[in-house]
């Protein structure tokens, strides 16, 4: 599976922004491919019934994973092998997932190693550790067996987690409770007010609403706290004509220099689609079809023939590192 991913490394999109390649043409549509991707390195090995089929939409393929009972909430217990979900807006739950790759290493730092499609137009390897909603474990005929949580909390938990649990329970809420690491019938009326307290289900078990709840209210906010996207920091462009997160980044940048308010997060989304098509002076519709290309293409000088190639992201990154686009 993991020898199938690394061989996508650098696979993109023609155009950028266009999701068409060689795995949406293999799953047969274009759009978002991030899960496509997975499904493509798995019908490669031999793989697919072990993630639970072919799948592009990441919430069903995560509901797939828990529905056989090899899903698992956060990262403990996450290995090489694992699919992994995420959720940018932070709020941890299996219905807000709109992202997914394969891991490909654990760190001792806490940090996971992803193999991901879909991520600034390219299949790449991105190292990862928040907005993790969860993660399937595919059945790939290894009896390594899941851990032994689904990664929530509730009445009769033990261990770190829940001292942790406990810590915060007494710093947002007064609540007095022992910080012995066990989750007995105290912790769960402290956890119970604190979930009624933040209009969420008093149901006493500890998973990501109730988490990202926490957080926001650690941090003196009412609401859950947005992730604030950390784009490649700005700097003079490698002209390599690779259309990645830094010159995806970088012409974003430049967008908002033209009036835009983008945030500048290296991907190419439709709102990024949109502000350069506005500033082409072309049709808003947010695909990047010939007729944007040929826009782009008369801009930065290259030759237009409506294929977003190699010569065009070359053309564009000279235009953007002279600040003249």
């Amino acid at each position: 599976m993991l020898a199938q991913a690394r061989k996508l490394l650098g696979t993109g999109e023609q155009p950028p922004g266009s999701n068409h390649n060689l795995i949406t043409s293999w799953y047969g549509f274009d759009g978002a491919w991030c899960d496509m991707a997975v499904s493509y390195a798995a019908a490669h090995s031999d793989n697919l019934s072990a993630v639970m089929g072919k799948f592009a939409y990441t919430v069903a393929h995560a509901q797939a994973f828990k529905n056989a009972g090899r899903w698992h909430y956060g990262l403990g217990g996450i290995r090489p092998g694992d699919v992994v979900f995420f959720d940018w807006g932070g709020s941890g739950s299996i219905a807000n997932i709109d992202h997914v790759g394969l891991v490909e290493a654990v760190r001792s730092n806490g940090t996971i190693v992803t193999l991901e499609g879909n991520t600034s137009d390219l299949f790449l390897r991105r190292v990862r550790s928040s907005c993790i909603v969860g993660y399937g474990r595919p059945a790939y005929g290894d009896a390594s067996p899941m851990p032994s949580t689904d990664g929530m909390l509730r009445q009769g938990s033990t261990g770190n987690a829940v001292k942790k649990l406990q810590t915060s329970l007494n710093t947002v809420m007064k609540s007095g409770l022992a910080t012995d690491g066990q989750f007995g019938p105290a912790t769960t009326a402290a956890l119970k007010a604190f979930q009624t307290r933040s209009k969420l289900e008093p149901d006493g078990v500890y998973g990501p609403l109730s988490a990202a709840m926490m957080k926001a209210a650690l941090a003196g906010k009412a609401t859950p706290v947005k992730p604030i996207p950390r784009p490649p920091n700005p700097g003079t462009l490698v002209v390599d004509g690779m259309f990645g997160p830094a010159t995806c980044a970088a012409l974003q940048r430049s967008l908002n220099s033209h009036g835009a308010s983008l945030t500048v997060d290296g991907s190419m989304g439709p709102l990024t689609n949109r502000a350069l098509q506005k500033y082409l002076g072309v049709a808003q519709d947010g695909i990047v079809g010939p007729a944007t290309v040929k826009a782009l293409q008369k801009r930065v000088g290259a030759t237009q023939d409506g294929i977003w190639g190699t010569d065009t992201t070359r053309k564009l990154q000279t235009k953007l590192n002279a600040k003249t686009f």
